[in-house]
């Protein structure tokens, strides 16, 4: 797979674009304008630049001109101009609506001369779960789950703690389906207010309200045949909530502003960080909403509970961030590990990445150290098995009482933990004097 820049001043185009290679699981980099493509180019070698020709994003300067510089900045990428559909490098007539972009993507790149080398030969790149490292039998589980669902049109609800890599089961599903090759659109529903959320996702005509200049497209209808995944659905406000389930109803979307409805073939996919059905009851979501969206439940497990995948994706983070930087670090300490292995990563695997792109950057050999790590790892200790001898019950009373902290008392996600039934274990709560939710006799 390849490392694509996405020089467009379309916003639609770029998120377009950008989707559908991603889904083929190329690496996708976006710039609204020269500039910004040219601070980009400094920092990430390109193996194919898309120049489009749409929006004010691009400057004044003109295509000849913009070729030029983006070819200063990127000498070894192929340019494919996207907006007047020729090429400057590869054989092609155009990149026309009728022609999926990920073929005129593959072409170009085979006509410069081969495709970009796999990231790492411990990876196959070209399967839909390449980007989900682990090997931890709470992923091997997860990935069986996800390879039966993914063929399936059914709506699946993606749960798990913030920064455990939602959306990539989401790109994942998409990938192994039928309809890769399709658009895969995500969308955060907390990142816009109500008016513009409803905009993103089912357009709106010229003129429905103060700037819309020119109709719009939603992401449901540019994903038509193809997959959107919704992230942070538990914060989408109940007037929005109505209007998602009549999609999911009828399969018709209407345009801000339009009488004219149109239907599409889409896949949905949700994600949120949130107990829904706690949601539900405390009326905060509809709960025929959410029977809708949780038809396949599927839980992604926190880093914690699975710390034999630390070290897969610690050394998987420090390839990708020494190969950003230049740096030849190739392998961290044994200290190094421990520590990492041995903190219970409240930000799950977000988090991690985070910490080994600054250690990369702080680094001054070729081993990552204790001392390039952040402060909080080091002192903070490692979670230690007590030496004093316990009996069988305690061991077990605490043991639950701890997981469920870690899933803030959704005792159903305890359970399935556990492996043991929801009823047992309110039974097992009893026997301990657990009372009520975060109450207990004697609590830990």
């Amino acid at each position: 797979m390849a490392r694509v820049l996405i020089v467009d001043g379309d916003r639609s185009a770029r998120v377009r674009n950008a989707e559908m290679l991603r889904a083929q699981g190329h690496e996708v980099s976006v710039a609204t304008g020269i500039a910004e493509a040219l601070e980009r180019s400094e920092h990430d070698a390109f193996e194919l630049v898309l120049l489009g020709g749409h929006g004010e994003g691009l400057g004044a300067a003109s295509e000849p001109e913009r070729v030029q510089a983006l070819r200063a900045a990127l000498p070894a990428a192929t340019l494919v101009l996207t907006g007047n559909g020729g090429s400057l490098d590869a054989p092609l007539d155009a990149l026309r609506e009728r022609e999926p972009l990920v073929a005129t993507v593959d072409e170009a790149l085979a006509s410069a001369g081969g495709r970009a080398p796999r990231a790492h030969e411990d990876e196959d790149t070209g399967s839909a779960f390449a980007p989900i490292i682990g090997s931890s039998p709470a992923i091997r589980e997860l990935l069986r789950l996800v390879a039966k669902v993914a063929d399936t049109d059914s709506t699946v609800l993606v749960t798990g703690e913030t920064g455990t890599g939602k959306e990539l089961i989401g790109r994942a599903i998409h990938q192994a389906s039928r309809r890769r090759g399709r658009v895969f659109c995500a969308v955060n529903s907390a990142a816009f207010p109500e008016s513009l959320l409803e905009s993103e996702l089912f357009g709106h005509r010229r003129g429905s309200f103060t700037g819309a200049s020119a109709h719009k497209k939603g992401l449901f209808e540019h994903a038509d045949h193809g997959t959107v995944f919704l992230d942070e659905v538990a914060e989408m406000p109940l007037s929005m909530q109505a209007k998602l389930l009549r999609f999911l109803q009828t399969g018709e979307v209407r345009a801000v502003g339009s009488e004219a409805p149109r239907y599409v073939d889409v896949r949905l996919v949700t994600a949120t960080n949130k107990d829904l059905e706690r949601e539900v009851l405390a009326g905060r979501f509809r709960e025929d909403l959410y029977y809708r969206l949780a038809v396949i439940p599927i839980v992604v497990p926190p880093l914690r509970e699975r710390p034999e995948d630390v070290p897969l994706l610690a050394h998987h983070f420090l390839r990708r961030f020494a190969r950003k930087t230049g740096k030849v670090v190739d392998a961290l300490e044994p200290a190094a590990l421990e520590l990492l292995q041995g903190y219970s990563w409240p930000g799950n695997v977000r988090q991690l990445e985070n910490t080994i792109e600054s250690g990369v950057a702080l680094c001054q050999g070729s081993r990552l150290s204790v001392a390039d790590l952040p402060a909080r790892l080091r002192e903070r200790p490692v979670h230690a098995v007590p030496d004093t001898l316990q009996s069988l019950e305690t061991l077990e009373r605490t043991h639950i009482l701890r997981t469920l902290e870690r899933v803030g008392w959704n005792r159903k996600r305890a359970a399935e933990i556990l492996e043991i039934s929801t009823t047992t274990l309110w039974r097992r709560l009893k026997e301990f004097g657990i009372e009520a939710h975060g109450a207990s006799v004697g609590r830990l």
